[in-house]
């Protein structure tokens, strides 16, 4: 164990590696700090420049991403009082108290040293797991492999949002996505409706691009405002890395729970700061300061989300199961890369397992001194506004989509799933749900299969199986109640009678099922076993689903829709979502005629004149700065742009290609 894990520690250093994970942290403290993005954003943008990179440094600009978001989120939170994910809701208590208090400067030093120990702790624990599971999990057969499929895809539905019945469609959905193109078992084509470009499958990062960047710059858009006004740094630092020493026992705790909550799929950072809060408040004699300002506010929950991302790792690690979003598409860059995490990685590529905990370790360290270093600079991304932000985005966005497959079916696609995963995001079905169940439906699929084939029935005698089904039994009882509790503690839905939009969705969802059955059913049964297996279930959860928003009801979680007014009557977003969606269309359209290169200019000068409010001079040059930005990051990285009508018609060169 010592010497692969010393080789590991080299291997990052050798080359460019540990410029690669560096240069990962960097972009993971950019996104952290912009509310709304998060994990599984950032992995989902870096996705198609990962792809042609060396294992090694590929990991280590993955790892690098992910493992930091969880520390620069702490910035919009204590800055300003919004998260900056999902992850750092619970810093928002006492974090933004104390800087109204003047402290700003205390609570992230806390706030950067906590998060420090909690991800140093979580790799640690990584490692252990690892090394004590790994002969157990080598026992396992694809029986196993496939009850451990279905726990992690039960408790994604379970718990990454209200309604249980929409996180198990959003499943199952995911499920059949990844069923499009040539079956794993019988080498017949499914669902491709004769297109070429379907032939091989939906490419995994248009999946990850549509399903979370595009409704996050769209949610941005539609909110229209800049982040913060004011980025004061009062307080001392040296105080904050004091209050962190004196409460090393409670960050302990705290990292610990973080690293057990991040190995449950799908409930990771959603919950993990509240539980270490909780934890917090509970285990304190003197409880009347949290919510006020005490600095133990910040500490619970910023030890024990970073930690969580060391134990998200373990399913991910040893199983190839995703313990949440960001780790889901986390899996296919490694596949990507043409590493498959698993029991085959536990047995034979141990070392690779250990330059992951290497890289999450020292990101860990890097990522808490950059924080340190630059936090005033840092700090300014808060008051960026999102009109000048968003346009940079789209742009990158559709160049790093197009690099899936090099082909415009990207780009189609990308965007007729972006605009389905809006409406997903605004009535309340989890995306990570979908994510994890795409990127597992080939493996549970052959799984499923060889099961069938091997065992039969016999696979109920087997005593692992059966301990898993136990587990998930238990899971899934002790869920639905937590869940039950959750919603009943929840205020009440601001409308008790649905609208056509919440039953046309589920009604898509429904439609879906039933065209995957029936474009299936002349199939061979190797073909189509599986299809049926998920998607009779899926329509008859989407007709449940239909029957129970028609009863509506103030607390019915199957009534969500996050475009209603709040309780002041007052909708948060500024506009609709066709309105950005149609500056997008946009440029899609300005790329199929003029050529991305060219489509670029026009569009940043239309948006930043017409949009933004800049001067049409100022924005000229803007545009002329991105597009000289984006075409050396093509030369250099050999990355192409999207052709168009003209181009094609006159055969230009680069830098028109």
């Amino acid at each position: 164990m010592v010497e692969a894990l010393g080789g590991a520690f080299l291997q990052i250093f050798s080359g460019a590696s540990i410029l690669y994970l560096v240069g990962g942290v960097i972009m993971g403290l950019v996104v952290g700090v912009l509310p709304g993005f998060g994990g599984t954003v950032g992995l989902a943008i870096l996705l198609p420049f990962v792809y042609g990179l060396d294992p090694v440094s590929g990991l280590a600009l993955m790892i690098g991403v992910m493992a930091v978001i969880c520390t620069a989120d702490t910035f919009p939170a204590v800055l300003i009082g919004i998260p900056g994910s999902v992850g750092s809701q619970a810093t928002v208590l006492d974090g933004y108290e104390l800087a109204k208090q003047g402290q700003a400067g205390r609570a992230l030093a806390a706030a950067f040293t906590a998060s420090l120990f909690g991800g140093l702790i979580g790799a640690v624990i990584l490692t252990a797991i690892i090394q004590i599971a790994r002969p157990v999990v080598l026992s396992f057969g694809t029986g196993e492999m496939l009850m451990l499929a279905a726990l992690g895809l039960s408790m994604v539905g379970l718990l990454a949002g209200r309604s249980f019945i929409k996180g198990l469609i959003a499943s199952m959905l995911g499920l059949l996505l990844g069923m499009v193109g040539m079956t794993p078992t019988s080498n017949e084509y499914r669902m491709d409706f004769d297109v070429l470009y379907l032939s091989n499958g939906i490419p995994l990062m248009v999946i990850a691009i549509s399903i979370f960047a595009i409704p996050e710059i769209v949610d941005l858009l539609r909110r229209d405002t800049s982040v913060s006004q004011e980025t004061k740094l009062s307080g001392s630092w040296l105080t904050g890395v004091k209050d962190a020493l004196r409460n090393k026992f409670l960050i302990l705790r705290c990292a610990g729970i973080g690293s057990l909550v991040g190995m449950l799929p799908g409930l990771g950072a959603s919950v993990v700061d509240w539980i270490a809060y909780g934890h917090a408040v509970q285990s304190s004699k003197d409880k009347e300061n949290f919510g006020k300002g005490d600095i133990r506010g910040v500490l619970a929950p910023e030890s024990a989300n970073n930690a969580k991302e060391g134990g998200s790792l373990v399913p991910t690690l040893i199983f190839g199961i995703p313990g949440s979003g960001a780790t889901a598409v986390l899996l296919g860059g490694m596949i990507l890369l043409g590493v498959e995490p698993g029991l085959n990685m536990i047995k034979y590529e141990i070392d690779t397992v250990y330059v992951i905990i290497w890289s999450l370790a020292i990101a860990n360290l890097i990522g808490a001194a950059l924080c340190v270093m630059l936090a005033q600079p840092i700090s300014q991304l808060t008051r960026v506004n999102v009109r000048l932000l968003a346009p940079f985005l789209i742009v990158l966005l559709i160049f790093a989509t197009y690099q899936s497959s090099r082909s415009w079916g990207d780009l189609i696609f990308a965007m007729a799933i972006g605009i389905f995963a809006i409406y997903m995001r605004r009535f309340g079905y989890p995306r990570p749900a979908l994510m994890i169940g795409f990127v597992l439906s080939n493996g549970v699929e052959t799984n499923f299969y060889q099961t069938s084939q091997f065992y039969g029935w016999a696979v109920f005698e087997r005593p692992i199986f059966l301990i898993l089904l136990a587990i998930c039994a238990v899971t899934l009882f002790g869920g639905l109640r937590l869940l039950r509790k959750q919603n009943l503690a929840a205020p009440d839905n601001p409308i008790t009678k649905a609208n056509p939009a919440q039953y046309l969705m589920a009604l898509t969802m429904a439609g879906m099922a039933a065209f995957a059955l029936f474009f299936t059913k002349d199939l061979t049964w190797q073909g189509n076993i599986f299809t049926q297996v998920i998607a009779v279930p899926m329509l008859l959860l989407s007709m449940i689903l239909i029957w129970r928003i028609s009863r509506g009801g103030l607390r019915n979680p199957d009534m969500e829709d996050i475009d209603l007014p709040t309780g002041c009557g007052v909708s948060e977003y500024k506009s609709g979502i066709w309105l950005h969606l149609g500056w997008i269309t946009g440029l899609l359209l300005a790329a199929a005629l003029l050529g991305y290169w060219l489509a670029i200019g026009v569009f940043l000068l239309a948006f930043l004149a017409l949009r933004s409010g800049l001067s049409w001079k100022r924005a000229a040059l803007v545009a002329g700065g991105v597009l000289a930005a984006v075409s050396l990051m093509s030369y250099l990285l050999h990355l192409y742009f999207p052709r168009g009508l003209i181009q094609e018609i006159w055969d230009l060169p680069f830098p028109l290609a």
